[in-house]
């Protein structure tokens, strides 16, 4: 009679899985009930689910014992026990986990999990990922086990992919899908949220609205092609100029927004000033010569206004005042700085 409990509870577990992994596009959300879920028919001490990209297994959800230590592995497709059933699409049951790239010959990186079992997760396109349970016993899983964890695996893989690709749409509706920046409609939710909280903090809030001087020149000159790249460079050029926790979007066209909290005054035009001289020397590394620069109009939450209409409003007109006062300014000079190291790549 206990088998048979057994076997009612582990189909019934099935079927509420199976119910899971189709109920939600959210990933996170999927991945943590189906880790819960799966807990009740196969003991483990760490869940993980790698997905391939590149050529590589990128951990997407890893829950349990050295949650940190397998969150951050990398390991290409053929290496390791993950890597190896993601090219070899063969489960193994009772792996070695310290064969996995990351810690290898790496003493500060040390794991007690002594078992491994790990499955491919594969559609009709081929392997989406990885699905490995770690404990810290050895030969702790069994064949049931490995059969219980294949039964859920198609559609997991399924269920990946669906979400995958509603992170991308949500993502390309939100950022722009030249540069990679956030677009308009992200600059205003943001703006909102910035306004509020420095609105309580009484903290400090700059916003610049640029445009790049000479940028049409660049396209009768160099072609479209070489524009689209000048322009993915200026915004890897603006986030290199800008600290981890400022904003850049892309408005559109050449135009640029850049969000600066707690910066005002000289700090300010330094930053400023230094955003103009990286814009050129990009310019001049992709063209060989400073081919663009860059109006910038500032505007100051509380003393310029306090919704984000009218902050946008007037450092837009600050930022055509000063490119109307460009058009004819020698900004091309050659005494500009090297260049930064990363434009090496372009």
């Amino acid at each position: 009679m206990t088998s048979i409990a057994a076997a009612r509870q582990e189909v019934q577990t099935l079927y509420e899985m199976a119910l899971d992994l189709g109920n939600s596009l959210s990933l996170p959300e999927t991945l943590s009930v189906l880790a819960m879920r799966l807990k009740q028919l196969v003991q483990f001490d760490t869940f993980s689910i790698y997905l391939l990209r590149n050529e590589k297994l990128i951990p997407e959800y890893v829950s349990g014992e050295d949650r940190a230590l397998f969150a951050s592995l990398e390991i290409p497709l053929g290496h390791g026990l993950s890597g190896w059933v993601a090219e070899n699409r063969k489960p193994i049951v009772n792996g070695n986990p310290s064969v996995e790239p990351g810690y290898l010959n790496d003493p500060s990186k040390f794991s007690k999990l002594c078992s491994a079992l790990s499955v491919p997760l594969e559609d009709c396109s081929g392997v989406v990922g990885v699905l490995t349970l770690y404990r810290a016993e050895p030969n702790a899983f069994s064949r049931d086990q490995l059969r219980i964890v294949q039964a859920i695996t198609s559609k997991l893989a399924v269920a990946l992919q669906n979400a995958l690709m509603y992170r991308q749409a949500r993502a390309s509706a939100t950022a722009d899908y030249l540069t990679g920046l956030p677009n308009t409609a992200s600059l205003f939710v943001h703006l909102d949220s910035e306004l509020s909280r420095c609105e309580r903090t009484s903290e400090a809030l700059s916003i610049l609205a640029c445009d790049l001087d000479g940028f049409k020149d660049v396209n009768d000159r160099f072609g479209h092609l070489t524009g689209d790249r000048l322009l993915r460079l200026v915004a890897d050029t603006f986030k290199a100029c800008c600290r981890e926790y400022d904003y850049v979007a892309r408005m559109g066209g050449d135009e640029f927004v850049v969000v600066l909290p707690g910066l005002s005054g000289e700090p300010l035009e330094m930053r400023k000033s230094e955003i103009q001289r990286a814009i050129k020397a990009a310019s001049r590394r992709l063209c060989g010569e400073a081919v663009i620069g860059l109006s910038i109009g500032e505007a100051q939450f509380r003393e310029d206004g306090r919704t984000v209409e009218d902050l946008l409003a007037i450092a837009d007109r600050r930022m055509f005042d000063n490119k109307r006062r460009n058009e004819h300014a020698p900004w091309a000079q050659s005494d500009l700085e090297a260049s930064p190291e990363f434009l090496e790549t372009y």
